[in-house]
């Protein structure tokens, strides 16, 4: 009967868990009708507080489910650091808002050891909804034009949000999915329809960040991996006609709606060929080396090199928890952590996920970007596991095997 109960539970769990995925690619979808908050960067104390409450509701059934008694303890500091950062400075900042992050959401590293053999319908579950995203990007850039124009015209080029608050987190999420896409085991006609989506959104996104990255995770597939060559040359070979199809299709309607539409006059300059942002994040980084002091051993609270750090994630990780918190990271992972040889084809996906991530976070950060921070977690479990679960798994097994006559 208990096991019967917490079957169920646990089926009930993964369902919210989805559907909290599904929610989580479309959270911002009513920003898109209203594109002014583009320029402020805020989302609002409501969106923040839902998203967070979601995500610890989660996480502490993950942590229980997994017997993962380190890991709640771990989370509960940060957030009582996190509370306490807040009421000290009178307001979310970048470290109160890292330690909040992370003390809600890296119990998600628990999903791939808890939910292993459902991890092809959660890739399947992002894939659709990133094709979902696509669609509004589409929508986007033709019939909601005209009230992007001011947007647009402000910064200088012509970027897709899509239901994803920001260009660069539109390109990270929307990579991801096609990171996922070639393992998805999914039709013919329904994987190039969503690659068709998925590819322009994340072009209409002008996210080189997320360009280069997924050039550098499909290069490392192609070397270090004959399954992922067999895939994604199979998904190549079935779809690219459907592919093709889909994307001319693609293009035709944008086209067409720019034919039926009134001009809009924003200057640009070409996104692949323009430095200009790249000049500032490496300006950013000499500026946040050069502001190196004996602070940064601990967070830094008072946001002294805050707009130093937006754009990379590992300066966003030592400035916000510092140099004692990070060895306090490493030393909670080699405590409580093992590394997770799994052979299951479901999980490689998860892996190449991972290094996506750590190679955008060069010039952008997943930490505070959600919903790519907790697919973030995610893919970290596909690489390592909770010790104790796995140790009391071997004993369990060790007890129940028949002693030697």
């Amino acid at each position: 009967m208990n096991k019967l109960l917490s079957f169920r539970f646990q089926n009930t769990a993964l369902a919210l868990l989805l559907l909290w995925l599904v929610a989580s690619a479309f959270y911002y979808t009513e920003q898109l009708f209203s594109p002014n908050f583009y320029m402020g960067y805020d989302e609002g104390t409501l969106h923040k507080v839902i998203k967070y409450f979601a995500c610890l509701s989660l996480s502490v059934y993950f942590c229980f489910a997994a017997r993962a008694w380190g890991v709640l303890f771990f989370c509960t500091l940060l957030l009582l650091l996190a509370a306490f950062f807040v009421i000290d400075s009178g307001g979310l900042e970048v470290t109160a808002v890292s330690f909040l992050v992370t003390g809600t959401m890296a119990p998600f590293i628990l999903i791939p050891k808890l939910f292993e053999n459902r991890l092809l319908l959660i890739g399947r579950i992002i894939v659709i909804c990133g094709a979902g995203v696509g669609i509004f990007s589409v929508i986007e850039m033709t019939l909601l034009a005209p009230i992007f124009e001011s947007v647009w015209a402000s910064t200088g080029s012509i970027r897709s949000i899509s239901t994803l608050f920001n260009p660069n987190n539109l390109g990270l999420y929307v990579g991801v999915a096609l990171v996922l896409l070639p393992n998805m085991k999914m039709k013919a006609i329904w994987a190039s329809l969503c690659g068709a989506l998925l590819i322009f959104s994340l072009v209409a996104s002008g996210s080189r960040t997320a360009w280069v990255s997924l050039v550098v995770v499909l290069v490392y597939a192609l070397i270090m991996s004959a399954k992922a060559r067999a895939r994604i040359l199979n998904f190549v070979l079935r779809g690219l006609p459907q592919l093709i199809l889909i994307s001319v299709i693609l293009f035709g309607v944008y086209m067409i709606s720019l034919m039926y539409s009134a001009p809009v006059e924003v200057e640009t300059a070409n996104r692949g060929a323009d430095l200009y942002t790249a000049s500032i994040r490496w300006d950013n980084f000499l500026k946040f080396l050069g502001s190196m002091d004996v602070s940064l051993v601990f967070p830094d609270t008072a946001g002294l090199r805050t707009e130093y750090i937006q754009d990379n994630f590992y300066l966003v990780v030592l400035n916000s928890f510092g140099a004692v918190g990070v060895l306090f990271f490493i030393a909670f992972f080699v405590v409580f952590f093992s590394p997770w040889r799994n052979t299951n084809s479901d999980v490689f996906p998860w892996k190449l996920v991972f290094i996506f991530y750590m190679v955008s976070g060069l010039s952008g950060s997943q930490l505070n970007s959600f919903p790519n921070n907790q697919m973030f977690f995610i893919s970290m479990g596909s690489l390592w596991a909770y010790r104790v679960t796995m140790r009391r798994s071997r004993e369990r097994h060790t007890a129940d095997a028949p002693r030697a006559a």
